[in-house]
């Protein structure tokens, strides 16, 4: 299921608003809230395990947000080929702001890429994203270290989250428990080196949620 009826509305709330965030409903009970963005994700998801994926409107979409965008959940994902976010959610044009690093950690770019969605009113949900099989992982777990600065640098922060964790990449159960200790430790990362963001949370305006993608399509939340 794509958000098409509660991206349009946003979409308009944006353009009435004049690049303003919009403003409450009277009734609570009609806006829209961080569970009910990610109950869409995850039956967008149980779409995409099915392989039931179509997308017949995407010229219409494409017109519609051409000159504005109003995306209420951000993605802060791995750069990894095999995990395409808006097709892992379902999801098209104008619904999704996507932040992609390897080991789906954020720099300082990637932060400031999510406090711009942030001040701009637009994320109302916020997902770490981690994935089975995660090469930024398994390179982390090795014995020797990477063979470039960059390399070592993104290394080390993922190396970070290991505690109490075996750094074993051919065993399988200690690489899904590096992998999930990883993403959460990105979550929090995201709160201690961003004011914006954890004022966000504070204030109720923005949720985080931590989920693990597996390589049969499925997605878990892992928080």
């Amino acid at each position: 299921m794509r958000l098409k009826l509660v991206a349009l509305t946003l979409v308009l709330c944006a353009l009435a608003g004049a690049q303003e965030a919009p403003k409450p409903a009277s009734d609570p009970s009609t806006q829209p809230t961080p569970e009910m963005f990610w109950r869409a994700l995850e039956t967008g998801n149980k779409e995409f395990v099915g392989g039931k994926l179509s997308y017949p409107n995407l010229k219409a979409e494409r017109d519609m947000f051409k000159e504005t965008q109003y995306p209420p959940m951000t993605i802060l994902s791995c750069s990894d080929s095999r995990v395409p976010v808006e097709l892992v959610f379902n999801q098209s044009i104008g619904s999704l702001f996507v932040v992609r690093a390897a080991g789906n950690i954020a720099d300082t770019f990637g932060l400031a890429s999510i406090e711009f969605a942030i001040s701009k009113g637009w994320t109302m949900l916020l997902v770490v994203l981690a994935h089975e099989d995660c090469g930024a992982i398994e390179a982390s777990m090795g014995i020797g270290d990477p063979g470039s600065p960059h390399l070592l640098a993104l290394a080390n922060r993922i190396r970070g989250s290991f505690y109490g964790i075996d750094w074993d990449p051919k065993d399988k159960e200690m690489m899904k428990k590096a992998t999930i200790a990883n993403a959460r430790y990105s979550a929090a990362y995201l709160l201690a080196q961003s004011p914006m963001i954890r004022q966000a949370v504070a204030d109720g305006r923005v949720k985080i949620v931590v989920a693990y993608y597996s390589m049969d399509g499925k997605v878990t939340r892992v928080d």
